[in-house]
């Protein structure tokens, strides 16, 4: 019997070092270190000022001051001077904002700090779409900032927030929890690894599209889960959605990032299909197809 016991340990010893040493390589190929930043998943308008994974490095003045206005916002929900839960909001998406501003061995403290201040709005306004949202968000940091195996363990949690966010409010942020779910779903490794599902990607971008026709990262994503599904006649439809966009709820900055990528993905989508896309012409279009700033959310 102890005989028998020991060779089922030692079995299940080997399996899962068989599984980690699988899980280290596949999901060093198949998720983008910068699958969680703040330009991966557009959080469109809800960030005041640029975050490091879409602009020039924050400066030292940028992150001080972001610094003050969550220690003012801490300090106004210590005197009751505010409504708590619209503090405890802006406590979560400053510290997320701070996680992506400062030097990569001080993000995680920031990170933790909002998704601990997520968790509050959760508790106290579970029927609330903004706490869950934003708890994921500042989980996603955490991944960032994580070892792969670390992160891996975190996309459950992940995914079921968007999903409770979703429920409750998929409009919020212009479709932010379709959008943010169909993005993780298409880039993380599928079953038995993680939650990757390309056709359930491919069904909550169409979703965010139905709800923010107008943004252009949506279209932008829905186009690459269709490229990982081999549907390229669509996918260059929708990139050429991007390249005619002239909404994105955050810079017009964004708006051409998006449209700059769109034009590269295009070229590849177009020799997939045997097409001859004039990408030379659609980059020029870029800056024509652009609304004034004063178009955009701040």
């Amino acid at each position: 019997m102890q005989k028998f016991i020991s060779k089922k340990k030692l079995f299940a010893v080997l399996v899962v070092l068989s599984l980690l040493i699988f899980i280290k390589a596949h999901y060093k190929h198949q998720l983008p270190s910068n699958l969680f930043s703040v330009k991966a998943l557009n959080f469109s308008g809800l960030l005041g000022s640029p975050s490091s994974s879409c602009s020039p490095p924050a400066s030292q003045a940028d992150i001080e001051e972001s610094a003050a206005r969550l220690v003012s916002y801490e300090k106004s929900m210590e005197d009751n001077q505010s409504p708590r839960f619209k503090t405890l909001l802006e406590m979560a998406r400053l510290s997320f904002e701070l996680g992506e501003m400062v030097k990569e061995q001080d993000r995680r403290k920031w990170f933790e700090k909002g998704a601990g201040y997520a968790r509050i709005m959760i508790d106290e306004e579970p029927g609330r779409a903004e706490g869950y949202y934003w708890r994921a968000l500042n989980f996603c940091g955490i991944c960032e900032v994580s070892r792969a195996a670390t992160a891996l363990a975190s996309i459950p949690q992940i995914v079921m927030d968007l999903k409770a966010a979703m429920e409750i409010d998929a409009t919020y942020d212009q479709a932010g929890p379709p959008r943010v779910l169909g993005r993780i779903l298409c880039k993380v490794p599928a079953w038995p690894i993680s939650e990757g599902d390309l056709e359930q990607s491919l069904n909550l971008l169409q979703n965010a599209i139905k709800i923010a026709p107008d943004n252009s990262t949506n279209h932008l994503y829905l186009a690459e889960t269709l490229m990982e599904l081999n549907k390229q006649n669509e996918a260059c439809m929708e990139l050429s959605l991007v390249m005619a966009a002239s909404c994105h709820a955050t810079s017009v900055e964004r708006l051409k990032e998006d449209q700059e990528h769109a034009s590269n993905l295009m070229a590849s989508c177009g020799k997939r299909i045997g097409s001859d896309l004039n990408t030379t012409e659609i980059k020029e279009s870029i800056a024509k197809s652009v609304k004034p700033a004063s178009n955009f959310q701040n």
